[in-house]
């Protein structure tokens, strides 16, 4: 099928080996600088570099002190202490990891030990062709373009394709049949938390608008008992005083700090005493405040710049307690005289069941005959919430939609034009036209590559760098109402841009400036001019993987970025209120970490059988991934909210997706090449893409977004095995009387599915000639036939059962954690914060206590592992500057993040910051 085109000279130059020597040399040298600096530094700053070890609750394991330590550490981590510390959102990330890795390492041992060889002995070229310094082509040379770059022969390309295929659906399937079965136990352990018991619901019809009338809706149904229904109210109003409120407070907190000094070290400073005076509404306890201020004052302070911080703070005070004062009364007015009615209320509410299977089978219901109205679907905690936009209207939502995805296009042209010119620009013949001052760099091996490889790789990722940022803001104002959901927006967006920036722009732009006074001579040559080039981008994704493998990724351990900021908010820092923000972990984003890696796979399915060597680089890509992310999800970021894992089945719906890229260059490259056989025989794998990216993963994302009944059921019985009176009715069945069988135990066939019935074999009267010229014309061939049937069976069997995953069965990850982390009891269980007392006893559900140190008493230590967790896990050991006793304001301006846990509108019942002031200086007896 190969036509003449296939003896052309080798398109790869072997030189480009030691190119790749070079780019490993360069990365190894800023990763492991990085990698060194990080191990030094965290015994300098452990608080810095391992933030959550200063949790109270849900704090990790502490850090070895040796200087490895930590990479034994992060590595025996239990997956249930990632589940327990982080949440199961993080633990599928790490998973997925795991299995792209091992994905690739299988990939790279067919790809080394038999692709490689293969082009070797079928690609003729490589046997008398004659490289650019007039040598002859040896045997290296050939082995090294086969690993690094060529296209040819196209017939093992073809191949590879069927069996890389199979190698990506093999580990696809496996691993979303495990975070389903993950998601769905995990779901049922904290089925009695509340927003696993509620639906959202949105385009409430007027006739519904009220809590009464929803509540009657779900419950004439039949789809369970309503325990609570809150309409999202419309109070702007509210919003704008609360926000008011919060600038007064930073504002006088800044003020009486600046007097104060944070710490205080004045002589009987009573903190508690001048916060009790300074909140309240009497005008003489505030003077008295005011005075004290005044004597426990920094003595640097002069009479009149003294006074004139003082009237400032007079003059805050009296608007802060009057907005104060109209919020407290229009949250007891509103509820005071809430009369359910529609015009109150947004067309958007939360309903809470007395079960969660009851929520479940409501978010799947059809339960409006109207389009676009009553819309159900699982609520996302009330932390996830996006308060801001989730009283926005659909057609407003439509419309800022609109708006932003004219905004992305235009930035994607925008960023391609500049990428384009950027690959131009760094090819150093024009470096050395526009430059001319410059040494020839053609003649450098170093910089070359580095002009080539390393440079446009570095400023693609400084470009990028602000894309999350632009798209998280645009997702924002377009009106998504979940944050969750915000990024997924920016995850899915992220991606395609990557795609799109870096690997087809990289390709085109490389082809059109390398060979454009060719085609434009003659444009008939413009698709072969592609077939060639194509695979001479393939050195360049091989060192961009070297380059974010080895070196950028360990860079992530420094977190200079978060630092640097964080070093200098603290210098700028007065307040406790700010020092605490400055010091708090920073919230997990995966909208900003999965892209990149998502990206990889698409460059290293992409190049697979062109560069097999490429699949090397991904694995030890993966697996460095998964070392840095564990140790930054495990120690160093915190999760703002959990979605349960509902974010990972997009995810590979989206990597599925991706493998189109693959499939549409190794047919361009047969077509290309006038292999229209191989065409052919590659509808197949495109019909199979097609049917997994449509109707199974849309199968997989509706199975794991709800839990199955039979789970339901066998959650409540409490066991895996068949169901009682199931089995009951398969050992008593012939004793009943029944339709179908008589006392004697005959069969009666006096149904009209008589022919359901198995029926003995009659034989015909041509019976024995129909045998015997049977078996005369078929004999071995079919029992050949039959037995090859019975082996495919066999080995289908096997393969399935090692992708499958018994949903019924509870996996490990739990049963772990159970034996690690069941000590409850019902006191704890309801709150109560006593003693243990009396036995220890198994929990079924995901609210864990455990002892510290082995005593007593667990009150202090108490965490729960569940949907809607409040805001305890922020809280973090005191230090001088500040005593974190406040959550941060990061969900919602003006409203404290602590106590977010229902789905009241947090203007209305959320806490609102309290005055944060100086802490006292300890003395050194203290």
């Amino acid at each position: 099928m190969n036509s003449p085109d296939d003896k052309d000279p080798p398109i790869y130059d072997p030189a480009h080996a030691s190119d790749l020597l070079t780019q490993t040399a360069i990365a190894l040298s800023i990763g492991g600088t990085a990698f060194l600096a990080f191990c030094l530094l965290r015994f300098r700053w452990p608080s810095v570099y391992a933030p959550r070890t200063r949790l109270q609750y849900s704090a990790p394991a502490r850090v070895g002190k040796t200087f490895l330590g930590w990479v034994t550490m992060v590595l025996h981590v239990k997956d249930y202490d990632i589940m327990y510390s982080v949440g199961l959102d993080a633990l599928l990330v790490l998973r997925l990891f795991k299995m792209l890795s091992a994905l690739c390492t299988m990939a790279a041992v067919i790809g080394l030990v038999v692709l490689v060889p293969l082009k070797v002995i079928f690609d003729e070229t490589n046997h008398s062709g004659v490289k650019k310094d007039g040598t002859k082509w040896t045997l290296y040379d050939s082995v090294t373009t086969a690993a690094l770059g060529s296209e040819q022969p196209l017939v093992v390309h073809f191949a590879f394709a069927y069996v890389f295929t199979a190698l990506v659906y093999f580990y696809f399937t496996r691993f979303a049949y495990q975070a389903i079965s993950l998601r769905w136990h995990y779901l049922l352990r904290v089925r009695n938390t509340r927003p696993a018991r509620s639906i959202m619901v949105t385009g409430i019809p007027s006739e519904l608008a009220t809590e009464e009338g929803l509540k009657q809706h779900f419950e004439k149904n039949h789809l369970g008992e309503v325990v609570s229904v809150e309409i999202v109210p419309r109070i702007a109003r509210v919003g704008v005083l609360v926000r008011k409120r919060a600038q007064l407070l930073n504002l006088i907190e800044d003020q009486i700090t600046v007097l104060l000094g944070n710490p205080c070290p004045a002589d009987g400073y009573d903190r508690e005493h001048l916060l009790a005076l300074m909140a309240s509404h009497e005008e003489a306890e505030r003077e008295h405040a005011v005075q004290l201020i005044r004597e426990w004052s920094l003595p640097r302070f002069r009479e009149w710049d003294l006074e004139s911080r003082i009237q400032r703070i007079q003059k805050l005070m009296g608007p802060f307690h009057h907005v104060d004062g109209v919020i407290q009364n229009m949250r007891q007015q509103w509820f005071a005289t809430y009369d359910g009615k529609s015009e109150r209320g947004s067309t958007v509410g939360f309903v809470t069941f007395s079960d969660a299977a009851s929520a479940h089978l409501a978010a799947q219901t059809f339960s409006y005959s109207q389009p676009f109205q009553l819309r159900a679907q699982l609520a996302p905690e009330a932390r996830d919430i996006h308060w801001e936009n989730v009283t926005m209207t659909l057609w407003s939502r439509l419309i800022r939609g609109a708006f932003s995805l004219i905004g992305y296009i235009t930035m994607l042209t925008y960023w391609i034009a500049m990428a384009t010119l950027l690959s131009k620009m760094m090819e150093p013949k024009s470096l050395n036209d526009h430059f001319p001052s410059l040494p020839d760099l053609e003649k450098n091996k170093w910089l070359s590559s580095l002009f080539r490889y390393n440079t446009p790789v570095l400023v693609l990722s400084l470009m990028n760098t602000c894309v999350p940022y632009i798209l998280n803001w645009a997702a924002e104002l377009s009106g998504t109402q979940s944050r969750s959901a915000i990024q997924m927006s920016v995850l899915q967006r992220y991606f395609l841009f990557l795609v799109v920036i870096v690997l087809l722009t990289i390709s085109v732009s490389q082809t059109i400036f390398r060979e454009y006074d060719k085609w434009i001579e003659n444009p008939s040559e413009i698709p072969k001019m592609f077939a060639r080039s194509l695979p001479k981008a393939a050195p360049f994704f091989m060192d961009y993987i070297i380059l974010y493998g080895l070196g950028y990724l360990p860079v992530q351990l420094l977190q200079l970025g978060s630092i640097s900021l964080a070093v200098f908010r603290r210098m700028v820092c007065r307040t406790p209120r700010q020092f605490a923000d400055a010091l708090r972990p920073n919230y997990i984003d995966w909208s900003f970490i999965l892209p990149q890696p998502m990206l990889i796979f698409v460059i290293l399915a992409t190049y697979s059988s062109l560069a097999p060597f490429i699949l090397v680089l991904a694995a030890m890509y993966y697996a460095i991934a998964y070392l840095v992310t564990k140790y930054l999800a495990y120690y160093v970021y915190a999760r703002q909210f959990e979605t349960a894992g509902a974010m990972i089945i997009p995810v590979l719906k989206v990597l599925i997706g991706s493998m189109w890229y693959y499939y549409l260059l190794i047919i361009g490259l047969c077509a290309l090449k006038v292999a229209f056989g191989y065409v052919l025989f590659l509808i197949p794998v495109l019909w199979a893409n097609a049917y997994l990216i449509t109707f199974v993963s849309k199968m997989f994302y509706a199975d794991g977004s709800f839990v199955p009944l039979d789970l339901w059921n066998q959650h409540d019985e409490g066991h895996l095995g068949s169901t009682p009176h199931l089995a009951e009715s398969r050992t008593e069945g012939v004793s009943r009387t029944d339709s179908n069988v008589n006392y004697t135990g005959e069969t009666s066939h006096a149904t009209s599915t008589d022919y359901l019935l198995p029926r003995p074999h009659v034989p015909s009267p041509f019976g024995a000639a129909l045998d015997a010229l049977d078996q005369e014309s078929r004999g071995s061939v079919s029992r050949a036939w039959e037995s090859m049937k019975r082996r495919v069976k066999t080995v289908a069997s096997i393969i399935y059962s090692w992708i499958y995953v018994n949903p019924q069965r509870t996996p490990s990850v739990f049963r772990d954690l159970d034996r690690s982390y069941s000590i409850n009891t019902e006191d704890l269980e309801q709150g109560s914060g006593e003693s243990l007392s009396g036995e220890l006893v198994q929990s079924p559900r995901f609210s864990v206590t455990f002892q510290e140190n082995g005593g007593n008493n667990t009150a202090s230590m108490r965490a729960e592992l569940m949907l809607g967790r409040d805001q305890r896990a922020s809280r973090i050991e005191p230090d001088a500057y500040t005593d974190f006793s406040q959550s941060p304001i990061s969900l919602l301006e003006g409203v404290l993040d602590e106590g977010l846990a229902v789905y009241e509108h947090p203007y209305l019942v959320g806490n609102l910051p309290t005055f944060w002031l100086p802490i006292k200086k300890q003395t050194e007896s203290e």
